[in-house]
């Protein structure tokens, strides 16, 4: 590999094409609108699948950390709002494993196994953006901060702080 000042040209130039699918979008800027004023979120990259949310307006809400949405966290955002989420970040939370132990005795000796535990979904680990589709076909994104019924946000240039 060797590094140039200037773009290659003729036969030399290849395109490289870097596709985000971890975050299907969702890295970036949005900002949610009411009749009083605007309010800005970033969602910014962290590298080994998380993410971290920050909010222009709270400085302690900076530092929630998010993981790419499981399929039952976007079941139950769908289900809770009647419409069709297709991707998200939900809240990275760090949590001891549960897991089931199961032992089986096979002539003189013991077998144990263990079976991870599924985490239950709460209002707090559904904190987070989600991108789906509105009942009219619409794209739509919402910020779901844990409680309640989550916020319509837009895809926005990011401020300058």
């Amino acid at each position: 590999m060797s590094y140039q000042e200037t773009p290659c040209e003729g036969a030399n130039v290849q395109e490289a094409h870097i596709q985000d699918r971890d975050s299907d979008h969702l890295v970036g800027c949005f900002v949610s609108s009411n009749s009083r004023s605007s309010h800005y979120y970033e969602v910014r990259a962290n590298g080994a699948g998380t993410f971290q949310l920050i909010d222009e307006s709270n400085p302690l809400a900076s530092g929630v950390v998010l993981k790419r949405a499981t399929n039952e966290e976007l079941q139950a955002v769908s289900n809770g709002l009647h419409i069709s989420i297709t991707n998200g970040l939900s809240r990275y939370v760090q949590q001891p494993q549960r897991a089931y132990v199961s032992v089986s005795r096979t002539g003189n000796r013991y077998m144990s196994g263990t079976t991870p535990a599924p985490q239950p979904i709460t209002a707090a680990s559904l904190y987070g953006i989600y991108k789906g589709t509105d009942a009219d076909h619409r794209p739509v994104f919402l910020l779901h901060t844990g409680g309640g019924v989550p916020q319509a946000i837009e895809r926005s240039t990011c401020p300058a702080y």
